[in-house]
């Protein structure tokens, strides 16, 4: 259970729709082949709309991510100047939601996969321009297993221009 929870982790931790993989010097290559995860039961998955979803600056940002409490872990990636898209490099949603929260944004999705049931709350806030905070809990639960659920805190820096490549 403990690799289908990672695998569903993806969509909570990987957030931002863009175009550049994660750079870091202590995670594995953002190419690296993963294991292959049964698809969404439904046939066509949630997908938030760029008109609800924020739009960081594009361009360079570096990431300082907390994973259930440990030691942070900094990395950067190219964002492309789009609206941000939750479901980005995981596993495809069953329903996503998403709502004005306070100063800023609130999603909720289910995202069953590999026959673990995954409920996704996230927030979002910043200016976008120069700083945004993204908090994720993933809840996984599978018929006779005890529900685990990971947060990941991540604090986005605009650091500037995109490197040439």
């Amino acid at each position: 259970m403990r690799l289908a929870l990672l695998s569903l982790c993806g969509c909570a931790a990987l957030l931002a729709g863009c175009s550049k993989p994660l750079m870091s010097a202590n995670a594995a290559p953002a190419n690296a082949a993963a294991p292959a995860a049964e698809p969404a039961t439904p046939a066509t998955p949630a997908t938030p709309t760029a008109a609800t979803m924020p739009t960081p600056k594009g361009g360079l940002w570096r990431r300082v991510s907390v994973q259930d409490g440990g030691a942070p872990s900094t990395d950067t990636k190219c964002l492309d100047g789009k609206p941000i898209d939750p479901m980005s490099g995981g596993p495809k949603c069953a329903s996503l939601a998403v709502a004005a929260s306070g100063d800023g944004v609130s999603v909720d999705a289910d995202c069953p996969a590999n026959g673990v049931e995954a409920k996704m709350h996230m927030s979002l806030s910043g200016d976008y321009q120069t700083s945004f905070v993204t908090d994720a809990t993933m809840t996984m639960s599978s018929p006779g297993q005890t529900p685990v659920s990971m947060h990941n805190h991540s604090v986005w820096t605009y650091v500037g221009a995109c490197p040439a490549g």
